[in-house]
């Protein structure tokens, strides 16, 4: 993934308010993550299993907030990752 195709990613992963996710994240994009977030909380949730030597991580870029995320932003990224799931499915089947 280039640096742009990367900064996109981040973009469209915390667009609308989200500041919490779950990405599977390279060590060179992490270290792209920490530089452009560096108060971001994250955390290692597995460990490298794939070809592309990525593990997941959990990502939260505004941990000072104090705040949870609203009910509205929550249900708008269950509906987002809804829609993301029965793209993939289409794409299976």
């Amino acid at each position: 993934m280039t640096k742009n195709e990367f900064e996109q990613f981040l973009s469209d992963s915390f667009r609308e308010g989200i500041s919490f996710r779950e990405l599977r994240l390279s060590e060179k994009e992490l270290t792209h993550l920490k530089t452009h977030f560096p108060s971001a909380v994250i955390r290692r949730t597995s460990e490298v299993h794939d070809a592309y030597r990525k593990s997941w991580y959990e990502v939260c870029l505004h941990p000072s907030k104090g705040k949870p995320e609203s009910l509205d932003s929550i249900r708008e990224e269950n509906y987002r990752l809804k829609r993301e799931l029965e793209s993939l499915k289409k794409r299976i089947y």
